[in-house]
């Protein structure tokens, strides 16, 4: 089997309503074959970087390879990661994997050695103006079957709109009422993603830990591995860092050795693809560590996400990152572009995809309604 094509289809993305952001750029990365398998996954952004890195400088280097290469691939688009985009090599193993698992007639956990069929899910907030927002939609959630809540608290309107006037009370407050609504044995987390000071950070974190939260993801900024060492000598409460840590699985290595987080943390997109993270939860599992697996920004590789969680025993929750209204889990959008929804059954979990490749159809009769090119 050869590679015979590789393009990118790039369409428009409506947001759901309420959402004050216009529509967003989507693609879809389609890696063809000689037999007629097609690899997939979506990019989105699709950025000018991204997609004409993957046409003009990785397209070249697969034209004519046996697709079933994935190591060799992937290595050689780490050698050529200074001239590339971070996410091109995820993209383009996640369509690799695709395509081998379909070329085995196996979903894709299958090749990477199946260790469970299912997970529980949690929910991930969006940001919100008021604590009271935070409590109906954990509340809400409680209620679906979800088994846990994590906050993205206020203060990170700081970061993504520039509003002054959002301190850490306002965190605190947003997670004592959570608490208070889903009572004490309901499990929590913070995401407070590199919002906060170190004192900001110790003072949070102390907070949390009498609130019982389970883990306290993201405080600082991203590489200061010498402030996250110190703020886990200050704290009981595990702390979860290397989300977006550059240079993927080689730079984990100093976070462990340092003890300076108490799980890794990383999706497909940004670590590497199927493969680095698989690479990556394994290095955590050598250190008797969790992996968790961060939401992967659209529905397919959300699905990559799942063929990973199914395959590795040291990574507790499947994350389901909400942006719309509180309490409303629409399937219709964490499942965009897909033709059936990524299932979340009634007592919070999430299945093993059971057919070949990554298991799930694109819908290419939306995608099309709103095509504006293909690159190739």
């Amino acid at each position: 089997m050869k590679i015979t094509d590789v393009s990118v289809v790039v369409h428009e993305r409506p947001l759901p309503p309420g959402m004050p952001l216009p529509p967003m750029r989507m693609g879809v990365l389609r890696i063809r074959t000689d037999e007629g398998i097609e690899g997939n996954t979506f990019i989105s952004p699709p950025g000018p970087d991204i997609t004409d890195q993957i046409v003009s400088l990785v397209k070249p280097l697969l034209i004519g390879r046996d697709p079933l290469d994935i190591g060799a691939i992937w290595h050689e688009l780490w050698d050529k990661r200074r001239s590339m985009h971070s996410t091109v090599q995820g993209h383009v193993d996640v369509a690799l994997w695709d395509i081998a698992g379909k070329a085995a007639d196996l979903p894709v956990h299958r090749l990477l050695g199946t260790v469970r069929q299912e997970l529980p899910a949690y929910i991930s907030s969006w940001v919100h103006h008021d604590s009271a927002t935070y409590a109906e939609e954990a509340v809400a959630y409680k209620e679906q079957g979800f088994t846990a809540y994590k906050l993205h608290p206020p203060t990170q309107r700081r970061m993504l709109r520039g509003e002054r006037g959002v301190t850490i009370a306002d965190d605190i407050d947003a997670c004592q009422l959570v608490r208070d609504r889903v009572g004490e044995q309901y499990r929590l987390m913070l995401d407070s993603a590199w919002a906060y000071s170190y004192p900001e950070a110790v003072s949070v974190g102390r907070a949390i830990e009498d609130l019982d939260y389970y883990w306290y993801e993201d405080p600082l900024p991203t590489g200061d591995i010498h402030g996250y060492r110190r703020l886990k000598q200050q704290l009981s409460i595990p702390i979860m860092a290397t989300e977006m840590t550059e240079g993927g699985l080689y730079a984990l290595a100093p976070w462990l050795v340092n003890e300076a987080t108490d799980f890794l943390r990383g999706d497909v997109v940004v670590k590497g693809g199927i493969t680095g993270m698989m690479k990556i939860a394994h290095l955590a599992e050598a250190f008797h560590m969790n992996c968790e697996l961060h939401d992967a920004y659209n529905a397919l590789n959300n699905v990559a996400t799942l063929h990973v969680a199914m395959a590795i025993r040291n990574c507790e929750y499947f994350e389901v990152i909400v942006i719309h209204p509180p309490g409303q889990y629409d399937t219709a959008h964490f499942s965009y572009g897909l033709t059936e929804p990524i299932r979340i059954d009634a007592s919070g979990n999430a299945h093993a995809p059971d057919r070949p490749g990554l298991g799930y159809d694109i819908d290419w009769e939306l995608i099309s309604a709103t095509q504006l090119a293909e690159i190739n």
